[in-house]
């Protein structure tokens, strides 16, 4: 009975180990690394040059995010964020892009560094952003975002 339930306990932990390892793992894990480090720069991109395509097209249709003012938008609001900006920029990159996969699910953490003018006044600050996208049949989607703005050094 004891090796019975032995063998019992032995198989079960060899199908849930080799179960969890393979969840764990996509093929192309890292094609799919790449693509979202891409998309991450090509958002700090658009940014630079007001540009909304790559958000209108990236972003899912019920994407929630939060601004790095606190303010909880939906994609709409994001576009129009983008359109109306009065922000001109010199600069804006992203950078220190680190993307975890699980299945289907991506988290992305990076780096943006802004420099430009918005309303006469010159501004260069930084910002820590984390994406979560979900990979659909017509490839990767941002579904949630938040920003929050890093101190600014003084010049001294």
């Amino acid at each position: 009975m004891k090796k019975n339930i032995l063998l019992v306990v032995a198989f079960l932990s060899l199908v849930f180990t080799t179960s969890a390892q393979n969840d764990e793992i996509r093929p192309n894990q890292e094609a799919d690394r790449q693509t979202i480090s891409n998309l991450e720069q090509g958002f700090a991109h658009a940014l630079q040059l007001n540009n909304s395509t790559i958000f209108n097209t990236v972003f899912s249709d019920d994407f929630s995010g939060v601004t790095w003012y606190g303010e909880v938008i939906n994609k709409a609001q994001q576009i129009r964020l983008i359109q109306t900006s009065s922000n001109s920029y010199q600069f804006v990159h992203a950078s220190d892009i680190q993307v975890k996969i699980f299945r289907d699910v991506a988290s992305v953490f990076s780096l943006r560094t802004e420099r430009g003018a918005s309303e006469g006044r010159q501004f260069s600050r930084q910002f820590r952003v984390l994406h979560v996208y979900i990979n659909t049949p017509r490839g990767w989607r941002v579904i949630s975002s938040q920003e929050t703005q890093l101190p600014t050094q003084l010049n001294r």
